[in-house]
């Protein structure tokens, strides 16, 4: 069994950001919000996954994402058409 992990303590200016992301048009980011804000609350990956009907891996590569490169990473959007 893998350790739990969880995101670092975030700043205001990234839980508003987050928070924003909740409110985005964009499917990659709101997903990515409710992952990063669930993890805040010190949910493991494997109850974000199953919350979110999503893989554990991709909330693990989320957190890690968001520890290597900040809100970067949940205001990334898709390429357009």
């Amino acid at each position: 069994m893998k350790v739990p992990i969880y995101v670092r303590a975030l700043s205001p200016a990234e839980q508003a950001g987050i928070e924003a992301g909740l409110r985005s048009s964009d499917a990659f980011t709101l997903r990515r919000s409710q992952i990063l804000l669930a993890s805040s609350r010190k949910q493991r990956p494997s109850e974000i996954a199953r919350n979110l009907g999503c893989a554990t891996q991709t909330v693990r590569n989320t957190i890690h994402a968001f520890e290597r490169k900040g809100l970067v990473q949940v205001q990334v959007t898709t390429c357009a058409r």
